[in-house]
């Protein structure tokens, strides 16, 4: 029965093997145990043949049924695409301003921008240009944009930007409008100074025009606004004269509803103090200049030039008197002359206006060749000069003859006699003198006069001499003991 029961349970495992390989479910060991009982009580014998037959059956399938293991289908879960990082936004530049006012820069600023690394500044000439160039790369939120030209409108654009893993991602631009002021008014340059001022300033071609600012009486208003930038001059005539004005001339341009203003050229004037009227002559190589006096001036200004272009004149001297005299000069050469009238106190010198004029340089007097050693009298200039042998010995001022009444002749003469120590005798006088030189008889000549304080201008308008040339003692006795007789005396 044993038997049996064993050969039974075999078949059964074949049967349950068999229907788990064709996709049938399986049983648990619980349900095998469960249903051998049964079977071993109900089944009738079965032949030993048919079991032999059985087992041999077994026997060629439980090896093959018995390690052959379950396949089972790996459970598949559905993919997922990696979820990739956003991509970080940057913020707008606002609030961009100018924070200085020049005509060769822009300092701009802006507001910073949350996280960013840095800004980039591009800017565009839009008075000439159409396209954009980048300027530069901050990392502060300010940026002076230098050099730029003057009065000359720009476009400015501002944009943040970050590195994002290694690359860089730029936001959006911000535009800004402006202009560089007007370059510094140049040239100002005086015409008149009389009952009327009159000034010039050079051309600012990017302007829309110029105001003109005066000052009175330490009080400065704007005097007047001048539409058109080839509108370079300006006359005053509401004006006093003696009295000061000073101007300051500024360049302006109009644009995007701003006024960009440039710094101020400045001028003083004194009005009265104009050019004086003078005499200008040549002769013993050099030239000769004669003026009168202006009123309201302390000084004057002497210039020349090769040239009769204003712009070559160059300053030979200063001086309180109404005269001057070139050194020697190039005979048969033309030369050119200003004088100008200044104003000089403890404020500083105000200058006034000059007139041109001109002299061909000779080194005759009257005609006539003099050689290098002579006598030289202005009488206009009250001054005398002697020269010897080319250099000069003596330079001093006199009195001559009384003007109008007695006047010391001019013209070409000679020393013709020499004497010390003697008197001098005409109607109404007698005067001692030591040194004597006459050049025409015996009734005009060089000598000291021991009664005067002072020789100069403009003594000889009232109270000069009889005719004869007052000669301070020192420079007589030097020129006495110098010149011999026979050297030219020129008068003029």
């Amino acid at each position: 029965m044993k038997g049996t029961s064993k050969k039974l349970l075999c078949v059964l495992l074949v049967f349950v093997l068999t229907f788990s390989a064709l996709g049938i479910t399986s049983f648990s060991a619980v349900e095998l145990q469960g249903s051998a009982a049964p079977i071993e009580e109900t089944e009738p014998a079965q032949p030993q043949e048919e079991l032999a037959g059985v087992g041999a059956e077994l026997n060629e399938v439980a090896p093959e049924a018995a390690n052959e293991t379950p396949v089972v289908e790996p459970t598949v879960v559905p993919t997922q695409a990696p979820t990739e990082e956003p991509v970080p936004t940057v913020g707008k530049v606002k609030n961009i301003t100018r924070e200085s006012y020049d005509s060769d820069r822009c300092l701009m600023k802006w507001d910073k921008v949350p996280g960013a690394d840095g800004y980039y500044v591009y800017y565009l000439n839009a008075d000439d240009h159409k396209n954009f160039s980048k300027f530069a790369d901050v990392k502060t939120n300010s940026c002076n944009i230098k050099p730029l030209r003057q009065g000359t409108q720009y476009h400015f654009k501002v944009s943040a930007y970050i590195n994002y893993k290694g690359k860089i991602i730029e936001g959006e631009t911000t535009l800004k409008k402006t202009a560089t002021q007007p370059s510094k008014v140049t040239g100002l340059t005086k015409w008149r100074s009389s009952n009327v001022l009159e000034m010039e300033w050079d051309y600012n071609y990017r302007a829309t025009g110029y105001r003109i600012y005066r000052t009175v009486g330490g009080v400065e208003t704007l005097y007047k606004t001048i539409r058109g930038n080839r509108n370079t001059s300006f006359t005053d005539k509401s004006v006093t004269q003696g009295r000061f004005y000073k101007y300051r001339v500024k360049s302006f341009r109009e644009l995007y509803d701003t006024s960009y203003s440039s710094d101020a050229g400045s001028i003083m004037f004194r009005a009265g103090l104009c050019g004086p009227d003078y005499s200008i002559t040549s002769r013993l190589g050099r030239v000769n200049l004669t003026w009168n006096a202006n009123r309201y001036a302390t000084h004057y200004e002497v210039y020349y030039s090769t040239s009769p272009d204003n712009s070559t004149f160059v300053k030979l001297f200063t001086t309180p008197r109404l005269y001057y005299n070139t050194t020697k000069l190039t005979p048969g050469k033309t030369y050119y002359f200003r004088v100008r009238p200044i104003y000089v106190d403890s404020d500083g010198t105000v200058t006034g206006t000059s007139n041109k004029k001109s002299a061909k340089v000779t080194s005759n007097a009257y005609g006539d060749y003099v050689g290098s050693t002579y006598i030289e009298i202005s009488i206009d200039q009250q001054h005398m000069w002697a020269y010897k042998n080319g250099r000069q010995i003596e330079s001093t001022e006199i009195v001559t003859g009384n003007k109008g009444v007695s006047d010391t002749p001019k013209g070409y003469y000679e020393v013709l006699t020499k004497s010390t120590n003697i008197y001098l005798n005409g109607a109404g006088y007698s005067s001692f003198v030591n040194y004597w030189m006459a050049f025409i008889g015996s009734s005009y000549g060089i000598h000291d006069a021991s009664w005067r304080s002072s020789f100069g201008n403009p003594i000889y308008k009232g109270d000069g001499s009889h005719g004869c040339v007052n000669t301070p003692y020192k420079a007589v006795q030097n020129i006495y003991y110098s010149i011999p007789t026979g050297t030219p005396v020129i008068i003029y």
